[in-house]
């Protein structure tokens, strides 16, 4: 049987009816502020001299929840982070990340400027070739009461056993062959949108040939005024396709194989993209369903064979089965490791502005080759 985490006289693992336990793992772990007069510094230095135990607790668990902690501000969120040693920021600017954002300090940002992004589960930024390690939440201001808002968690190591039960010639292909994303951008900005971002800020580019320059080192494809099914659009519009992408990995210090990709979301994209050229909205990604066409032109396995939607439907429906709600307090902070778990923001039926959770990624030591070339 493992020992017991310490925590130090500062937190205690606490239970909460916001946790779950599946295969005897139970997510995520909660640590409580035991003392409500300290202050941030103590804070950071509780966490520098802490770090492999809460590091330990993230391998076993996936998640850990620090609750009653006093994160007011993203400077103090920015703080909680910064004491972590050895793990790199990836900052909003040289990530590739489908959602806008707006960077609050040095390391944090807002989640996504687009009300309808993130709400199906997903891992971080893994329809790229450069994605984050862990990832940091921290409720700066929770929706009212009764208006939603939550997170959802569930075990990305769960979800692909199910799926190899259930589809098993689905999950030997996932690791057989890998995937290709295929990104629709403008050159502008798009908040409306849940993946709204621009090509210039996604490669982080100012020309088209600079773009172009970054993508061919990466291995990607493009074709410009291209978008889903040959529409015909501006000649600054970008279609572009990802290299060969894993769909399943090992996390980093487990022996867990994950089903690390963005095959879910794609459901979500699918709607999105296909409405290229108009206001964001006017779909459900929780409800509404695409076709099969509008999947194959946003993902295909790497051989060039589609992705069947109805197993990607019943993957959601398993995500929604077994997850865990954070239900958000003030100064609540999450963190996530990228591989283990996916997460999903819960829609609110507030007013925009009425939920802020605020987000920290932290940089992969090992990204691919194709990921390093789009930040050169």
């Amino acid at each position: 049987m493992d020992e017991p985490l310490f925590f130090g006289e500062l937190g205690r693992v606490a239970t909460s009816a916001e946790q779950r336990t599946i295969g005897g793992v139970t997510l995520p772990l909660v640590v409580q502020c035991a003392s409500p007069a300290v202050d941030v510094p103590a804070v950071a230095a509780w966490v520098a001299e802490h770090q492999p135990t809460i590091e330990k607790a993230l391998a076993a668990h996936g998640a850990v929840l620090f609750r009653s902690f006093p994160m007011r501000t993203a400077e103090d969120f920015d703080a909680f982070v910064s004491a972590f040693r050895g793990w790199e920021d990836l900052s909003y600017t040289r990530s590739m990340s489908f959602a806008v954002r707006k960077r609050c300090t040095h390391r944090i940002c807002t989640t996504n400027e687009g009300k309808s992004g993130g709400l199906i589960f997903h891992h971080e930024q893994a329809q790229t070739p450069l994605w984050p390690s862990r990832v940091f939440f921290c409720c700066e201001q929770p929706a009212a009461p009764g208006d939603g808002g939550g997170t959802g968690l569930v075990s990305s190591h769960f979800v692909l056993e199910e799926l190899k039960r259930a589809h098993p010639a689905f999950v030997q292909k996932c690791n057989d062959v890998g995937v290709r994303y295929t990104v629709f951008a403008g050159p502008a900005q798009d908040a409306s949108k849940g993946a709204g971002r621009s090509w210039k800020s996604f490669f982080h580019a100012e020309t088209k040939a600079e773009c172009e320059a970054k993508m061919a080192r990466g291995g990607w494809e493009w074709e410009w005024g291209r978008g889903p099914n040959g529409a015909e659009l501006a000649p600054d519009f970008l279609k572009c396709v990802t290299p060969r992408l894993d769909a399943v990995k090992t996390a980093p210090g487990t022996t867990r194989e994950c089903f690390f990709n963005q095959l879910i979301a794609t459901i979500a994209n699918a709607l999105e993209f296909g409405r290229v050229g108009q206001d964001g909205g006017g779909f459900d990604p929780l409800v509404d369903t695409p076709t099969q066409e509008a999947v194959d032109e946003c993902v295909r396995f790497a051989d060039g064979s589609r992705v069947e939607l109805h197993v990607l439907l019943d993957a959601k429906r398993l995500c929604e089965q077994h997850a865990v709600d954070v239900q958000w307090q003030a100064g609540d902070v999450a963190l996530i490791c990228n591989y283990q778990v996916m997460h999903a923001r819960r829609p609110w039926s507030g007013p925009a502005g009425s939920r802020k959770v605020l987000a920290s990624l932290v940089a992969e030591q090992h990204c691919t080759s194709a990921g390093r070339a789009l930040v050169v």
